[in-house]
């Protein structure tokens, strides 16, 4: 591996993380690294987090060369986050695996199914072309979020190195390189940075369209559509805002902010 593999939330203390120890040389996480990384964690553990945990490790994959990566088990019912998606039983063990996927297929219970993508990837499906890799990327350049069925932890893996290694190149190759971060000095956010934030955070919207509209047409806000436009483009030059979904270090400001009580009230009164 070329890139350091991380053992993320429950997984990290499992006995099953320590076979991924061995094998891949994995370590615990205790945050999210900003380089390039693969960061591996249980679906089920995903699947239940908060909506904002969720969030915050989707987010995570935006930059390239950023890879997470969930592996069995599963939570039963489907996941909505990034998009939607769920592991489904297999009745019986599947057959036609390349590489990896033939010497975990005996172990290998479920499916997947939903809009994540199938990756041109060694085992991403079976003979009968069921799911066993899907992928999403937030947009063409980002990292890469990725479900696998494969029992990566099995110990079956520890007798294939080879093929877990090849394995993992091939899936991590496709989450991009990472780019060094530019140093920038900024000055502090102003008042009105934080009012756009608060009114971003308070629902949701699928494009900077609606988010205008909705800000044009807001009794609590009072910005026209052209301060709404450059404040927006302020933030997304900053860093804070991607489209028009807050990051999570621009809601980690607002929530340590004077303003952080504003959204949870207004996303009581559900402003339109």
């Amino acid at each position: 591996m070329t890139a350091p593999v991380l053992l993320h939330g429950p997984l990290a203390a499992h006995r099953r993380g320590r076979i991924l120890q061995e094998a891949l040389s994995a370590e615990e996480a205790a945050t999210l690294p900003e380089g390039r990384a693969v960061v591996l964690a249980f679906a089920d553990g995903f699947q239940d987090a908060e909506e904002g945990e969720q969030s915050r490790l989707v987010e995570w994959t935006r930059m390239p060369g950023h890879l997470l990566l969930l592996v069995p088990p599963f939570a039963v019912g489907a996941c909505t986050r990034p998009v939607t998606w769920r592991a489904e039983r297999m009745e019986r063990a599947p057959a036609g695996g390349e590489g990896l996927a033939k010497v975990l297929a005996s172990e290998v219970a479920y499916r997947l199914d939903g809009k994540l993508q199938t990756p041109a990837v060694p085992g991403a499906t079976w003979s009968d072309l069921s799911v066993c890799i899907g992928t999403y990327r937030l947009h063409p350049a980002a990292g890469l979020f990725a479900v696998t069925c494969l029992p990566l932890w099995s110990l079956a893996v520890l007798d294939a190195p080879e093929a877990l290694a090849s394995w993992f190149a091939s899936l991590s190759a496709l989450s991009g390189e990472s780019q060094p971060t530019a140093q920038r000095v900024e000055s502090a956010l102003q008042p009105d940075h934080y009012g756009l934030l608060v009114f971003l955070l308070s629902r949701s919207f699928d494009d900077e369209e609606q988010a205008i509209a909705a800000l044009r047409s807001s009794s609590v806000f009072r910005f026209s559509p052209e301060r709404g436009r450059s404040l927006l483009q302020e933030l997304r030059d900053r860093g804070l805002v991607a489209g028009v979904l807050p990051t999570a270090e621009a809601t980690e400001h607002v929530m340590q902010s004077p303003y952080a009580p504003y959204i949870s009230a207004l996303r009581e009164v559900s402003i339109p």
